[in-house]
């Protein structure tokens, strides 16, 4: 008889465990679907402008002819090479050198661009990319995340 008591007082405890275990099975699903969002759009946002840059670079190739520049062709080549070298992994080494990478690109691109005089198509990107990929919202401070 004492041991039905004991279990009749300890429903509360019992009660409060199950609705602990509970809000942090929600919570990590909750936490997991944010960080799925969240890596969608920023992966988006930065393979945005690399695509934007490879669109540039095939236009300029398949209408080579048309420029008057001996050596378009050579910084177009290596912004190929420049191009072909950024992966699309999450590692952090290929995230590093995706960075230096895009620095090397948008001077390339640049160049480029004063040399076919058509810099406009260069000058707005971040602009573009902006508008198109929107900014990434964050709940939370950055610095509070890790």
């Amino acid at each position: 008889m004492e041991n039905e008591l004991d279990d009749i007082l300890n429903l509360e405890e019992q009660y409060y465990n199950e609705g602990f275990i509970e809000g942090q099975n929600e919570s990590t699903k909750k936490q997991l679907l944010e960080g799925k969002e969240y890596g969608y759009q920023t992966g988006f946002q930065r393979f945005l402008i690399v695509g934007y840059i490879s669109g540039l670079i095939e236009f300029w190739y398949k209408n080579i002819n048309s420029y008057d520049q001996k050596s378009l062709k050579n910084h177009l080549d290596q912004s190929q090479i420049i191009l072909d070298g950024i992966k699309m992994t999450n590692f952090d080494d290929d995230v590093e050198k995706y960075e230096k990478s895009l620095i090397k690109l948008r001077n390339k691109i640049r160049i480029i661009t004063n040399l076919v005089k058509e810099q406009w198509k260069f000058k707005d990107v971040d602009d573009l990319v902006k508008e198109i990929g929107g900014i990434v919202q964050l709940n939370e401070n950055v610095n509070d995340m890790w």
